[in-house]
């Protein structure tokens, strides 16, 4: 059976349609609500979810721990209020859960923009579909993960971590709905790095959320802090991936003068290239310093990369970003870079093909 987990909090207007893409495949439905004023507790009961109450602590671990203590099903699919399972992903998730050799899957999930445009999506994995077992528990006040990672414990059993082409939506990213959101992350982020001090994921996550909050002071101390780790290891032959992809996209951006002690910008393009050239942030700042720079030749290659990517969706999906990117961006630039190098007629077509582009239309015109 499949147990299918949520919590809410005030989610009258998503809730519908979260619940309602989930109910003919799951066997049981568990909202976990932390304290709704609205019609959310009726809303999931109409559906026929088990609604139980949890006392917000600031600790989103928490909050789904209990959520799935409350299950009795042999697999959890976790749901966020503000996503929906797409209808051709039904039968692949029960088909998923037949595989006796699987402990858990990571499953797309479409990251919207704009909630007018299913169109204007990037994909990025979620592990979110896992066996209910003692040893699977959450922890971390933000961004939740596995102690001991699901590795672990699929080592541990013989079992396999995979990847499935279960597709969720996601339109928490659209504008309107940002604000909030983040305030409450920098807050909850921390208070994670006062209870555990210097993890890198979180420094990362903190340092990027107060950017985008206007606290740009703040921001770049507490990213300067994060790259101070990951400066001794950047000559290593690995290198831990999408953290360290976010922390790089950041300084890329920044003039030599604002780099920290150790950091060059030099090596910060010799790191992003030797590592990072599936991720498409890093892509199309490498594209953009090496136009800056005169060197078109270069930014033309690495501009059909990002097109080549979008065309393929063979860009890193464990990091979310604007997909313009790899696609109209990504389009109008490589035609501007074509005119400057002279390629007039290769220019003309993908500036014609750009003409229909909600987004960049008038450019290419």
């Amino acid at each position: 059976m499949l147990s299918v987990c949520l919590i809410t909090r005030n989610e009258e207007a998503s809730l519908p349609r979260a619940l309602q893409s989930v109910r003919d495949v799951a066997g049981e439905i568990i909202v976990a609500d932390t304290g709704s004023t609205d019609r959310t507790d009726q809303i999931a009961k109409d559906f026929g979810a088990t609604v139980v109450h949890f006392p917000w602590c600031d600790d989103f671990s928490a909050a789904r721990n209990f959520a799935i203590g409350q299950a009795h099903g042999d697999w959890i699919f976790w749901l966020d209020a503000d996503e929906e399972l797409l209808p051709e992903s039904l039968s692949e998730l029960r088909s998923s859960m037949a595989r006796t050799e699987a402990l858990a899957y990571f499953v797309r999930r479409q990251d919207l923009q704009d909630a007018n445009r299913l169109d204007y999506f990037t994909t990025m994995w979620q592990l979110r579909l896992f066996r209910r077992r003692e040893d699977l528990k959450f922890i971390g006040r933000c961004h939740p993960h596995f102690e001991p990672s699901e590795w672990e414990v699929a080592e541990k059993t013989g079992q396999q971590v995979l990847q499935s082409p279960i597709t969720m939506r996601h339109y928490g990213y659209v504008g309107e709905l940002r604000p909030a959101k983040l305030q409450r992350g920098a807050r909850l982020l921390e208070m994670e790095l006062r209870d555990h001090p210097g993890q890198l994921y979180y420094l990362v996550e903190f340092g990027r959320t107060l950017l985008v909050l206007g606290e740009e002071k703040r921001g770049h101390e507490i990213l300067c802090q994060a790259m101070a780790q990951v400066i001794p290891r950047l000559n290593e032959a690995e290198i831990a991936g999408p953290v360290v992809a976010q922390l790089l996209e950041y300084f890329l951006m920044l003039p030599a003068e604002r780099l920290p002690a150790g950091l060059t910008a030099e090596l910060l393009e010799a790191v992003t290239r030797r590592w990072f050239l599936s991720s498409a942030p890093l892509v199309w700042l490498l594209a953009r310093r090496a136009a800056d720079s005169g060197q078109l030749e270069d930014s033309e290659r690495l501009l059909r990369r990002l097109v080549q990517m979008g065309a393929e969706q063979s860009y890193d999906q464990w990091v979310s970003f604007d997909p313009r990117l790899v696609g109209s961006d990504a389009k109008l630039n490589l035609g501007v870079c074509l005119v400057r190098q002279n390629k007039i007629e290769e220019a003309r077509s993908i500036f014609t093909g750009l003409l229909a582009s909600p987004d960049r239309a008038r450019e290419a015109q």
